[in-house]
């Protein structure tokens, strides 16, 4: 697949690919096989029990990736947003089959890549393949450190504590008390594992305490 500059700009914008120079990067993309992919909203870029031979590179947009029960309740496990790596865990675990889904909350674009070609190079160890896969290597280890902070907001078994330890991440991670989130609703739900009419309550009865203000997505911790 070729690739204009407008893409390449938007390519390198991505942490992944930190440090390898324009000059290299068409390569790199063809030696991984790389493929864009556009989603329309709600469109799935993985679904649940596909094969665990790629991951990607989120370009623009965002999504969500998801578990579905058997009883067909989703759970949002993590929101991701442009830059982001999309399945390369279980991709590169060596994971039969992936175990979540990823699914678009707006229209989004990405970058799919084939996880056998980045952790068997080819025979000419390029330099910037070996620095593509030390990229990767900070990125997973950031991702485990987020996976502990889910954990902790999960380990609360009431409806307000998840909510408001998930709150005070998200102000922490702004460095302010006001902020969006990137839920509505019901993402933000799912998110949590709670039911929806559980959340509106305690979101309403903080409102009334004084201890929170919110509107849609945007909240404010007093």
């Amino acid at each position: 697949m070729s690739f204009t500059a407008l893409d390449l700009l938007a390519i390198r914008r991505c942490s992944i690919f930190n440090g390898i120079a324009e000059s290299d990067l068409t390569a790199l993309l063809t030696c991984l096989g790389a493929r864009r992919v556009r989603l329309g909203k709600d469109g799935h870029l993985f679904r649940m029990g596909e094969k665990a031979n790629r991951f990607a590179v989120l370009l623009s947009g965002s999504l969500v990736v998801v578990v579905y029960g058997e009883d067909g309740r989703r759970t949002i496990i993590k929101d991701l947003g442009a830059g982001a790596l999309v399945a390369a865990a279980q991709a590169l675990a060596g994971v039969a089959y992936l175990r979540v889904g990823v699914e678009a909350s707006e229209p989004s674009e990405a970058l799919v890549l084939n996880a056998a070609r980045v952790v068997s190079p080819c025979t000419q160890a390029c330099a910037f393949h070996t620095r593509l896969v030390r990229n990767l290597m900070t990125i997973l280890a950031q991702k485990t450190l987020e996976l502990n902070a889910r954990i902790e907001i999960l380990s609360h078994r009431s409806t307000v504590d998840r909510l408001l330890t998930y709150l005070r991440s998200v102000a922490a991670e702004h460095g302010q008390s006001e902020f969006d989130i990137p839920f509505d609703r019901q993402q933000l739900a799912d998110f949590l594992c709670v039911e929806r009419s559980a959340l509106s309550a305690e979101i309403s009865r903080l409102s009334r305490l004084g201890l929170i203000t919110s509107r849609k997505s945007h909240f404010s911790l007093r």
